[in-house]
């Protein structure tokens, strides 16, 4: 009800690629869309495809954690379904940095990759909201990262 609206939330589309441990990849797509309640629940989706060195893994499921503040957020949550099969059931977790709308200035979206990790590990993400460790520039596509306030 009207008690328990949507005070933050943040969704995208979007692509990119790069290299880390030394490894060349292409993410596209990624999509997310997670909502923060008044009550501090949280719900969203995942979706994300990944080519490193030419093999291809994607992976979906629910967010259940996030933590948005000002024009960044870190997201957690499960993934249900993978091509690599040791994936399913993980918690996973990435974040991203909304710069603005495309081509309002020189600075283009931020997302990381999906981190993956035993239970708990997405939770512990959220909670600790640490600085990014492989930030990627979006290539195509946005996000939008929408504070509470």
């Amino acid at each position: 009800g009207e008690g328990n609206g949507v005070v933050a939330s943040a969704s995208g589309g979007y692509g990119m690629s790069g290299t880390a441990a030394g490894s060349t990849f292409v993410i596209h797509p990624f999509t997310f869309n997670v909502r923060v309640y008044a009550d501090g629940s949280v719900d969203g989706r995942f979706n994300y495809t990944q080519v490193r060195d030419g093999v291809e893994l994607s992976a979906s499921g629910s967010l259940d954690c996030a933590v948005i503040s000002g024009n960044q957020a870190w997201v957690g949550g499960v993934i249900e379904q993978s091509s690599r099969e040791s994936l399913i059931g993980l918690d996973m977790w990435f974040q991203v940095q909304d710069n603005g709308e495309p081509g309002s200035d020189e600075t283009p979206d931020m997302s990381s990759t999906l981190g993956a990790g035993g239970p708990g590990t997405g939770d512990q993400y959220c909670a600790d909201a640490p600085v990014v460790r492989f930030p990627f520039f979006l290539e195509t596509g946005n996000l939008q990262v929408r504070p509470a306030g």
